[in-house]
């Protein structure tokens, strides 16, 4: 006897025969994840077709775009659902693979990227898969992998799915060009519009924290009533799961979020964008693995002290951090206090020759990192005259993390720094 209960509105994933995409969607705490893994444990017990040598069973891929070690993520918490479920008996696992005893289903749990890189064509030559899985979907920042996966899922005699599970980020995202901004509605959740796909092809689950409630702590709770009285568009987009609105001419669209920022990354260094009375001071801490760029927010305040920087500078113990060139004396102030502190390079085209060094990359951001999300969304070229846009930023924007991710990428990994002297460059050497 099956011993989860699912909530109710994740029961059309049971009820489903005809739609091939499965999108749910949903923000902070409403249970995405925990009630697909479930689904899916119980989806490898179908066979279709009684006889031995007709039969067909469940090929599963469970996909996330990063996936380091499955023997010590996903695999024991696939298993924990197995557990609650009360079918451990019928189940059996290695490293990479979970087997269903009874019908001879399986799901294989793989990364698209790897550490010796992008293994897409090599997952698309798995035979019969039945179900595709796209997990933290907002980690996809291309549209082409899943194209590549997706065009091979065509197994005969049995129901064949694509369940992408994500929570929502920008308009710019391809799950949402594809799949809902010319076909969707708006739903209320809480007072909040929410896009809800109406794709003929598409089913779209949307749940919020409120589905889930009763398996969530107190401090949870209050934590998203206090977002919700305090910053409500931080509320509608990271806990109703609304689709954020990315400005016109955006400058980055090429990015996508993340858990956490990656233990595994190269050139990892500190960006630093000097602020005070109205302008914010802008650290992130940045760190590259192949082609890609991962970002994660240390501060964005105004008004803060030199002492006030140099001591959350000092947390991240001898790191380099790179900042902008254009406050001297701060930056000697703050190597004085044993910060290897390097100002980046500086010149006529360096604003235009930073951005496109940045876009030559896959940006990926942590997704506590609010503001820098909502910096990328609405960093925009500015226009000219005639309403057209030129290759320039326009003034007078929020544009603080953005420049510090800008100055990392430039002096920690294209070496732009200025010359260091005396004991800097020494410090910079080692």
């Amino acid at each position: 006897m099956n011993r989860i209960t699912p909530q109710q509105i994740y029961a059309p994933l049971y009820h489903n025969k005809d739609k091939f995409i499965i999108l749910v969607t949903g923000g902070r705490g409403s249970g995405k994840s925990f009630n697909v893994s479930t689904f899916i444990e119980r989806l490898l017990f179908e066979v279709k077709h009684p006889s031995p040598a007709k039969r067909i069973v469940h090929q599963i891929l469970y996909t996330r775009y990063t996936m380091v070690s499955a023997s010590i993520s996903v695999i024991p918490e696939f298993m924990e659902k197995v557990e609650l479920d009360g079918n451990s008996k019928w189940y059996t696992h290695t490293k990479t693979d979970v087997k269903n005893l009874r019908s001879g289903g399986a799901v294989m749990f793989r990364g698209i990227k790897t550490s010796s890189g992008n293994q897409t064509a090599k997952l698309k030559s798995i035979h019969g898969i039945t179900t595709f899985v796209v997990d933290e979907a907002e980690e996809w920042v291309s549209e082409r992998e899943f194209e590549t996966i997706m065009l091979s899922i065509r197994q005969k005699g049995i129901q064949n799915r694509i369940i992408i599970v994500m929570n929502p980020t920008d308009n710019n995202h391809w799950v949402y060009k594809r799949f809902i901004e010319n076909t969707h509605e708006e739903v209320m959740y809480d007072g909040v519009p929410i896009q809800v796909s109406t794709h003929p092809n598409v089913l779209h689950i949307h749940t919020t924290y409120l589905d889930n409630a009763e398996n969530l702590s107190p401090e949870f709770i209050k934590e998203v009533e206090d977002m919700k009285a305090n910053n409500p568009e931080k509320y509608a987009h990271t806990v109703m799961g609304r689709w954020a609105d990315t400005a016109e001419g955006a400058i980055y669209k090429n990015w996508g979020v993340v858990k956490e920022f990656p233990k595994w990354c190269k050139k990892v260094a500190l960006g630093l964008d000097w602020g005070y009375s109205n302008d914010k001071t802008a650290i992130i801490l940045g760190g590259v693995i192949d082609n890609n760029l991962y970002l994660d927010e240390v501060c964005y305040k105004t008004q803060m002290t030199n002492k006030e920087i140099i001591d959350t500078l000092k947390r991240f113990g001898e790191m380099k951090v790179i900042a902008d060139s254009a406050d001297p004396r701060t930056i000697n102030e703050v190597h004085m206090a044993g910060i290897r502190i390097y100002p980046v390079e500086k010149g006529p085209h360096s604003i235009i020759g930073g951005i496109e060094k940045m876009k030559e990359y896959n940006i990926f951001v942590t997704e506590r990192s609010y503001n820098l999300q909502k910096e990328l969304r609405n960093y925009v070229w500015d226009k000219d005259k005639d309403g057209n846009y030129i290759n320039q930023p326009a003034d007078g924007q929020a544009d603080h993390l953005c420049d510090a991710s800008r100055y990392f990428l430039m002096g920690m990994v294209y070496g732009k720094i200025q010359k260091p002297k005396g004991d800097m460059a020494a410090a910079f050497a080692r």
